[in-house]
């Protein structure tokens, strides 16, 4: 302690420096790093303004330690400066804006994958229309007012239905919306012009059938009602009989008591008594006109039909349409198509009011051969009572 007191004040201040130096080598990199705090600033300050003959010796070590701290920086890695960060940070969004152009391609993907079900959307959505459009025609068509045509041949069992005659003419108009039959009973002697027969003006219509078979009897009773006949049938005594067997029988009120011999055995019928009938009972009581009017066989005819009609409308009876359907387009020559069958099974089914005609004339004799001559009232009134409207109402 003695010699640090002898030591000048110029050697103790050299002494501190180098302490002050050994110091600033221990202290973190941020202190040797950085400019010298402020208060060894102050302290050298005052020191070199004490001793202005020091600065030159001060000097070689701050030169020596900045040397160091120059190295030292140099040895130390660069923190880029915020201005450079975001220069890196839009290059590195250049850099990956080369991927956006896969965006597209996924896009187009996405549509393309898109694309079949939109257009299985519409072409669902054009069916369903088209279904709609069919189901609207259909229910049009179906629920129009047709008219069918059953013509009974006389031709007996084993008979060719080739030169036959029409026994019996029964021309129905079926109107659904308005649940109405407009039947019409056309007597087989009736006198009217014949299409096949044009040399002749007129014959009994019954002779139709023989010279031309269904086309020339059709022709023939449109010429008298003025009506168009839509559908036909056929039916002569065997496939009558075998149509109300194969349907398991109809259900017929008697309008009229009489006895009539059928093929097995002959049949008594009261007035008033419903029968349970099969082919053979059912033939016997349609075919009878002994003990009454053409008009009135004409009639009964129509009751068995009626009753043929109810019986395959009816729920027992629908399991049966099928083969009945099969059959009188075979058998019977049936034509008809669905919506027409489907206007026929909705009139019956609604429980019709049926509106019974007969053509009404008087006896002629041209030639010296009988025929039913029309009154032309009784035309007039049958030709109004047909032209119906879709809703059933007179045009």
């Amino acid at each position: 302690m003695k010699d640090d007191k002898r030591l000048s004040r110029v050697e103790r201040r050299k002494r501190e420096l180098e302490q002050q130096e050994q110091e600033k080598s221990i202290q973190p990199d941020e202190q040797w790093m950085g400019e010298p705090s402020q208060q060894e600033h102050r302290e050298q300050m005052s020191d070199q303004s004490e001793h202005p003959f020091l600065n030159e010796s001060s000097r070689e070590p701050a030169q020596s330690g900045s040397k160091k701290s120059k190295a030292r920086r140099k040895q130390m890695p660069r923190i880029p400066s915020l201005s450079k960060r975001k220069t890196t940070r839009r290059k590195s969004n250049q850099a990956t804006q080369p991927s956006k152009p896969s965006n597209p391609q996924k896009r187009e993907v996405d549509s393309a994958s898109k694309s079949p079900s939109k257009r299985k959307r519409k072409w669902k959505g054009k069916v369903a229309l088209l279904l709609l459009i069919a189901l609207l025609v259909a229910g049009y068509v179906a629920t129009s007012p047709f008219t069918f045509l059953i013509m009974g041949s006389d031709a007996r069992v084993g008979e060719s239905l080739s030169g036959s005659r029409t026994d019996s003419l029964q021309l129905m108009e079926f109107v659904p919306r308005s649940r109405t039959v407009q039947n019409v009973s056309i007597p087989r002697d009736t006198y009217t012009p014949i299409p096949c027969e044009p040399d002749r003006e007129g014959d009994k219509i019954t002779h139709a059938f023989a010279y031309g078979g269904a086309e020339c009897t059709i022709g023939a009773v449109e010429e008298l009602t003025d009506a168009s006949v839509d559908g036909q049938v056929v039916i002569t005594f065997e496939s009558f009989m075998e149509l109300i067997d194969l349907i398991g029988g109809v259900n017929v009120t008697a309008t009229h008591s009489f006895s009539e011999k059928g093929f097995n055995q002959t049949y008594e019928y009261t007035e008033g008594v419903s029968y349970a009938m099969d082919g053979d009972m059912a033939l016997a009581y349609a075919r009878h006109r002994k003990t009454d009017t053409d008009g009135a066989r004409s009639n009964r005819q129509t009751e068995v039909m009626t009753a043929v009609a109810e019986k395959l409308a009816s729920p027992s009876g629908w399991t049966k349409i099928p083969a009945t359907y099969r059959f009188m387009k075979e058998e019977m020559g049936l034509e008809m198509n669905v919506l027409q069958m489907a206007s026929v099974g909705l009139t019956m089914i609604s429980n019709p009011e049926v509106n019974k005609m007969q053509v009404e004339g008087q006896d002629a004799y041209i030639n010296d051969i009988y025929y039913y001559e029309p009154l032309e009232e009784s035309v007039q009134a049958i030709r109004d009572a047909l032209d119906l409207s879709i809703w059933g109402t007179v045009r």
